[in-house]
C-alpha cells in the first residue's frame, strides 16, 4: 500500500546521574535498531541509584513524560505506541517487560474489556467486574489492577487520567519476577511528571502489545487515498493515531464514521483488537468459538483480512450503534478499518466501504 519506512519517532535518553535538568532528546530512524544510551549527569541528586528519563508522546503537543528509573531497570528501544519501555530484573536473568502507552480516555465498558483482554493474556476467563484499588501516580490519583495467572504469569497495570487520555503503566512476566519488582513498579509510576511538550514534535508510528486496546497509529500528516471516495463521504482531519477519517451523514443527525489507521507488526493480534472494539460498543469479548462464526475472509489489496460486523451501544454517546471493522495483515505492518456508527448508515453504506478499503491506496503512511 504504498508504505514508506522513513517515518520518524522520538526517543528520549536516561540520564545516568538523574540530573533533572539534563534531558537529551533525538530523532532516529522509525527502523533503526539503536537503543537509548545513558549521559553523564550530576551524583548529587535526592533519586541517588536511579536514573531519570523522559518519553515523548505519541503525537505532536502531548506531554512530554519524566520518570525515575528503579534500580537496575534497563530502557529499551520504543516499539510500536509505546512511549516508556523497560526491563525490570529478576532473578536468574529473568525479566518483567514494562511499557507507557497513552490511549484515548474510554468508559467503563473499556475499562472491564481491558482487564478481561489482560485476563485472557495470563489464559484466564472474562471477569464480570473490573476490579482495581487506588494508587499514586505522579501527583494525581491513579488506578492499580493486579492480575494473577499462576503459572502463565501475573500482570500489574497501573492508570491514570490526563488530559484526555489514559496512561497505562503496565509490567507483565514472571509470577515470582512481578511480585519482586512490584514495590519498585510502584515507586516508578509515583515518580511520573508531565511536562509540555513542543507543538512540532513528529508523530510517533507503531502500537504495543496491550494496546490491543488503542486506535492504531498514524503517519505527520493526513494520508490522501489515491481512490475516489464513495458519494456523500466527507473527509475529515485524521484525528490522534489515524491516517485517515471520514464522515457520513445520514437522515436528520445521523452519521457514521470510518477510521483507517496502520500499526506495525500485528498490533496486538487479531483477536485483542477485535476485544478492542467490541468494548466500544459495550460488547463482551468473544470466545474463539464465537469469533470463527463470525468473523469472515475479506479481499483487500495486501491479500486477505478478516471482517467482523457487530451492534451494540457506542460509549461515548449511549444511543445504538453498528461496527464494521476489517484487519488486514501486509507485509511488517496491519491495517485496521472501521466504519461505525447509526445502524442505517451503517447498512447502507457497508459496501461501499467494503469496495473502498479492497481499492483504495494510501500515501504518507508509516
Amino acid at each position: 500500500m504504498n508504505l514508506s519506512r522513513c517515518g520518524w519517532m522520538i526517543l528520549a535518553l536516561g540520564l545516568a546521574g538523574c540530573n533533572r535538568d539534563q534531558i537529551k532528546v533525538e530523532q532516529v530512524p522509525k527502523d533503526s535498531d539503536q537503543t537509548a544510551q545513558a549521559a553523564n549527569g550530576s551524583p548529587a541528586n535526592p533519586h541517588a541509584g536511579m536514573d531519570m528519563g523522559a518519553g515523548m508522546g505519541a503525537v505532536a503537543g502531548q506531554p512530554q513524560l519524566k520518570w525515575a528509573l528503579p534500580t537496575g531497570w534497563k530502557e529499551k528501544p520504543l516499539s510500536q505506541m509505546r512511549v516508556g519501555s523497560f526491563d525490570a530484573p529478576g532473578k536468574d536473568g529473568q525479566t518483567a517487560d514494562v511499557s507507557i502507552i497513552p490511549l484515548a480516555t474510554g468508559g467503563p465498558e473499556m475499562e472491564l474489556g481491558n482487564v478481561n483482554m489482560w485476563r485472557a493474556a495470563l489464559q484466564l476467563p472474562p471477569a464480570d467486574k473490573a476490579e482495581s484499588e487506588p494508587v499514586p501516580v505522579g501527583s494525581g490519583q491513579g488506578k492499580l489492577y493486579e492480575i494473577d495467572g499462576k503459572a502463565a504469569g501475573r500482570i500489574l497495570v497501573a492508570t491514570l487520567d490526563h488530559d484526555g487520555l489514559t496512561y497505562y503503566f503496565k509490567m507483565r512476566g514472571d509470577d515470582a519476577v512481578v511480585r519482586e519488582q512490584k514495590p519498585a513498579f510502584l515507586e516508578f509510576v509515583k515518580s511520573i511528571s508531565f511536562e509540555s511538550a513542543p507543538a512540532t514534535a513528529p508523530a510517533m508510528a507503531g502500537a504495543d502489545p496491550h494496546a490491543s486496546m488503542m486506535e492504531p497509529a498514524a503517519a505527520n500528516a493526513p494520508a490522501a487515498s489515491s481512490t475516489p471516495l464513495p458519494a456523500g463521504w466527507k473527509e475529515l482531519p485524521p484525528s490522534q493515531f489515524l491516517l485517515a477519517k471520514y464522515l457520513i451523514p445520514g437522515a436528520g443527525d445521523a452519521k457514521a464514521e470510518v477510521n483507517i489507521s496502520m500499526m506495525g507488526g500485528t498490533g496486538g493480534g487479531l483477536m485483542a483488537n477485535i476485544t478492542r472494539w467490541r468494548g466500544q460498543l459495550g460488547l463482551a469479548p468473544l470466545s474463539e468459538e464465537d469469533f470463527s462464526k463470525q468473523a469472515q475472509t475479506v479481499e483487500v489489496p495486501s491479500g486477505k483480512g478478516t471482517l467482523i460486523d457487530m451492534t451494540g451501544t457506542d460509549a461515548k454517546t449511549g444511543k445504538k450503534a453498528r461496527l464494521v471493522g476489517v484487519i488486514a495483515p501486509d507485509g511488517d505492518n496491519t491495517w485496521f478499518y472501521k466504519l461505525m456508527g447509526d445502524e442505517q448508515v451503517v447498512e447502507q453504506q457497508k459496501d461501499a466501504f467494503t469496495k473502498f478499503i479492497q481499492s483504495a491506496k494510501f500515501s504518507n503512511a508509516p
